[in-house]
């Protein structure tokens, strides 16, 4: 079996870790725990086969369940009466070395027993070989599993973030000591627990002899199948994860992972991630941060990393409008395409991304209701069933057993409005472009400032510009508003197969064409997207001593940079995009560059130290002795 690493092996790289899948939820209305639950879970995880991938010996890329914890089942594998939520379960793989499992066992007991937690058990969850073939068996992973208590006195909330807290030791030891190399809690919870592997759907409930057992009754499982394209179907980055399960694949995963990074910056912490980590799992890691860490309830925290297009929606509520713009302000959108279903124990529901480009069917009887990515998954009696529907682009269903109630996706934005006063926050924490006084210097006349030495001619080569970019582009843009549409974006030869590489941007430009074309268009798809942009410190879970000030477009005229410099709610500094060139040696202007690059990172660095705001940093002065530097990297390597 393969084994994660975050290095490349020949074409495939760890960085592009995402797959397509097929997800759902199904609870009891009533809360009652029940072994029909997990049968009818079955039927679902049976009628989608075709979800998932499959190698050519039959070895499934992935399946997995979460389940809320049996209080009948483990009252009896325990040999003792438990009560919901006095107990936690967790569910772990063991490291690849085996005489290491002891060192592992004694690193989980340790932190559990200095946590207050008395361990119950350890046992290994008991799986039935017969129903997978001799080849699925060698990928299998054994999951060995704790089942402890509460420290006295503790339950609720408390006892998840104690819980919370002993996940954290673990995954720190587990993760950066090499001889534990491929310990990974699959869960570990007082609500929940998950089991997966390199299986097929179809095989998942009766491999694992826990779910088969007449006593293992549940309320509520959510469960996904896995199509693991281009990647590497291990284990461990099957789903579901803690608590999620996510279908599609997420095109901001790494601007997310840059931004938490900063966020764990500020608070003087660190992330520590699993080898390999893929972008579905990483969404896992941040959301159950923000529900423990942050203390948002799920459906907030849910809301807020994946927002609907709001800001060209006007059929949405002032209040709602308010708390996601609040939302926007200081949490990076994890946009996908993706369809998420999410559950703790008490809460779970499905939601998609802004764009909505998976499906996800809903159907509610008198006893259930399910989302799952097909309808007809479960053979529900006609006589008993409600409603169907689906879920749109930017919508949601979940069920909240605490309440005993379903939310859609209008009531549940206008109950998450209703908890704070999100317009003052907003007010308090931002201002648009356009409340800006006007500058008093004329823009025209700051246009014309130029310190450099080049000619109107030699300044257009200078930023990469040729007589194609405005024979084929600009030109067409300026005399009738049309635009150059082409296969792969720039219709030039690459990069690497030219000599004249047409600068940073148009690089990017090829390459975010592979995965858009043509690209997603602000205009004629304004209602899934904007151009809105929010500069300055993020307001994050509090008040900054400056605003954010917010942007329509990220394509500012001189008037606004005026207005920019000129306002006094966020603190402005400029910093020069510049450094000299090495004309006649690569491998000079290489190190030049770099060297260049590092030292502008660093001064905004440290004027972010020291309470930052708005950095500009500027190429134009450019001459004969100062090359620009590409704003592409010089921005990438500000943020990094």
């Amino acid at each position: 079996m393969s084994n994660l690493s975050n290095e490349k092996i020949g074409l495939y790289d760890p960085a592009l870790e995402k797959s397509s899948c097929g997800v759902g939820f199904l609870t009891r209305k009533d809360g009652k725990q029940t072994h029909e639950l997990l049968l009818k879970g079955h039927e679902a995880l049976c009628a989608v086969p075709h979800r998932g991938g499959m190698s050519s010996e039959g070895v499934g890329d992935g399946a997995g369940i979460s389940v809320d914890l049996s209080v009948t089942f483990f009252s009896r594998i325990v040999g003792k009466a438990l009560n919901a939520g006095a107990f936690g379960v967790g569910n772990f793989f063991m490291c690849d070395d085996e005489a290491q499992h002891a060192a592992a066992e004694a690193l989980i007991e340790d932190v559990l027993q200095k946590a207050g937690m008395p361990v119950l058990i350890k046992r290994d969850v008991t799986v039935d070989n017969t129903v997978i073939n001799e080849a699925s068996r060698r990928l299998q992973l054994p999951i060995r599993q704790w089942v402890f208590e509460a420290p006295d006195g503790v339950g609720g909330k408390a006892f998840e973030r104690a819980i919370y807290d002993v996940l954290l030791s673990i995954e720190e030891q587990a993760y950066l000591r090499p001889e534990l190399a491929g310990l990974y809690p699959l869960s570990l919870s007082s609500r929940t627990q998950v089991f997966k592997g390199r299986l097929n759907s179809h095989e998942l409930v009766p491999y694992f002899a826990d779910l088969s057992a007449d006593d293992h009754e549940v309320r509520m499982l959510y469960f996904h199948t896995r199509f693991s394209t281009n990647t590497d179907p291990h284990p461990t980055m099957a789903q579901p994860f803690r608590l999620m399960a996510h279908n599609g694949e997420l095109n901001t995963d790494k601007k997310n992972r840059l931004s938490e990074v900063a966020v764990a910056r500020a608070k003087n912490k660190s992330i520590i991630r699993p080898k390999g980590q893929s972008d579905s799992c990483r969404l896992d890691q941040t959301l159950h941060g923000r529900v423990v860490e942050d203390d948002l309830d799920l459906v907030t925290a849910v809301v807020s990393m994946m927002p609907p297009a709001w800001e060209n929606d006007h059929t949405l509520s002032p209040q709602v409008r308010a708390m996601l713009e609040y939302f926007s302000l200081y949490e990076e959108k994890n946009d996908g395409p993706a369809a998420l279903i999410f559950g703790d124990g008490t809460i779970v529901g499905a939601r998609l991304d802004r764009l909505g480009l998976r499906p996800m069917r809903s159907i509610e009887t008198d006893e259930y209701i399910a989302v799952m990515s097909e309808a007809g998954q479960i053979s529900f009696d006609e006589d008993t069933v409600l409603s169907r529907g689906r879920i749109e682009a930017g919508g949601m269903l979940y069920f909240d057993h605490a309440k005993g109630k379903a939310f859609g996706t209008v009531e549940a934005l206008e109950m998450l409005a209703a908890e704070r006063d999100y317009e003052t926050l907003l007010e308090d924490a931002r201002v648009r472009m356009d409340a800006l006084p006007d500058p008093v210097i004329d823009p025209a006349m700051a246009a014309k400032r130029y310190d450099g030495d080049l000619d109107t001619t030699a300044r257009y080569v200078a930023y990469t510009h040729n007589q194609e970019s405005f024979r084929f582009l600009m030109d067409p843009m300026l005399e009738n508003g049309s635009e150059k549409v082409s296969a792969m974006g720039y219709g030039n030869a690459i990069n690497a197969l030219s000599d004249n590489e047409g600068g940073v941007a148009k690089y990017f430009s090829q390459r975010f064409a592979q995965v858009t074309n043509p690209p997603l268009d602000s205009i004629r798809e304004a209602d899934g997207m904007s151009l809105r942009v929010a500069i300055g410190p993020k307001p994050y879970k509090g008040p900054t001593n400056a605003k954010q000030i917010v942007l329509d477009t990220p394509i500012l005229r001189m008037a606004d940079m005026l207005k920019l410099r000129a306002q006094t709610h966020t603190p402005v500094e400029d910093f020069p995009g510049l450094y000299e060139p090495v004309l006649d040696d690569y491998s000079k202007n290489e190190a030049a560059l770099i060297t260049a690059i590092d030292a502008l990172a660093d001064d905004v660095v440290e004027f972010a130290r020291k309470g930052g705001g708005i950095a500009i940093i500027s190429d134009r002065h450019v001459s004969a002795q100062k090359a620009a530097i590409p704003m592409t990297l010089a921005i990438s390597a500000v943020n990094q």
